[in-house]
């Protein structure tokens, strides 16, 4: 079938031209299609163009509220203060922890502070020196030590035995006397010169100007001990009770002080000069003379 109007060919039971949308006359219908066609495609069509257009209209609308902000701008209560963004900090009176100085120290730092200079060489060599002349000095009193206080107490016993004890008590105790003095005899030229090596080897490196009141001090103190030793030797070998007695009550005290005055003046050098006190002077010696007086009975 084609159209009355434009020409265009349409479906038999079309009533509307699709080229130009006028309604097809009677005549333009084919004549055995005289019954109505049903209403289902125009309905279809109708519905579609409805569709076409509301969507036409929501597109219109959505472009002219973008264009004008009413959709993008919305109406928000703007508040009086300013906001977390525009607020100015709190002004601190004080600097801040990074401004602020740190507290000036007096004193110097531990990095500033100069370790103490070491104590000087000569100090050091000599008080070892001391140190050896107070060992050997301590040796050889262990070596006299024991002959000595075994005469002491054969003294004892043969006193004791001229006391009235048995005559057979008397001659043991008289031999034994005998044989602990020989002994000490044959030993004190030797143990004399053992002594004066002693003092020869202490003063054969001097002190330097540091040490020098400590050297008089020691010295004294040694000299002091070898002339006791030598005397109560010499005692014991003559059987010189009397002058053993006293020299043991004068020396004991006078060997103390000297060589407590000696080991005061090496503690002072020591803590001047930064050194460790390793040894002492005079811990052993006077310990030979206290043993040697408390083996005497009293009143002997």
């Amino acid at each position: 079938m084609r159209c009355t109007h434009c020409g265009a060919t349409v479906p038999e039971n079309a009533r509307f031209c699709a080229g130009c949308g006028r309604p097809l006359s009677s005549s333009a219908v084919s004549p055995a299609q005289t019954s109505p066609a049903p209403a289902s495609g125009a309905s279809k069509a109708k519905w579609w163009a409805i569709g076409v257009g509301v969507l036409v209209l929501m597109a219109i609308a959505f472009f002219v509220g973008m264009q004008s902000g009413l959709i993008t701008q919305a109406n928000v209560q703007k508040p009086e203060g300013p906001s977390v963004l525009e607020a100015q900090a709190p002004k601190v009176t004080g600097p801040s922890v990074l401004e602020a100085q740190p507290p000036k120290v007096e004193s110097p730092s531990v990095l500033e502070t100069e370790a103490p200079p070491p104590p000087p060489k000569r100090v050091v060599d000599w008080l070892e020196h001391l140190r050896k002349t107070e060992e050997r000095r301590q040796r050889q009193e262990r070596n006299v030590a024991p002959v000595m206080s075994m005469l002491v107490q054969a003294m004892v016993a043969r006193a004791a035995a001229l006391g009235g004890i048995a005559q057979g008590d008397f001659e043991q105790a008289e031999a034994d006397y005998e044989r602990e003095r020989e002994k000490l005899r044959q030993g004190y030229q030797q143990r004399q010169r053992e002594w004066a090596q002693l003092l020869q080897y202490f003063r054969s490196v001097p002190p330097p100007p540091e040490c020098r009141t400590l050297a008089d001090a020691y010295f004294a103190g040694l000299s002091e001990y070898i002339t006791s030793i030598s005397q109560i030797e010499k005692s014991l070998i003559d059987n010189d009770i009397g002058g053993l007695t006293n020299m043991l009550g004068s020396a004991q005290s006078e060997l103390d002080a000297r060589f407590a005055r000696a080991d005061e003046e090496l503690a002072r050098v020591c803590e001047q000069y930064g050194i460790r006190k390793y040894f002492a002077i005079g811990a052993r010696g006077t310990e030979l003379i206290r043993s040697l007086g408390g083996g005497l009975p009293l009143g002997f």
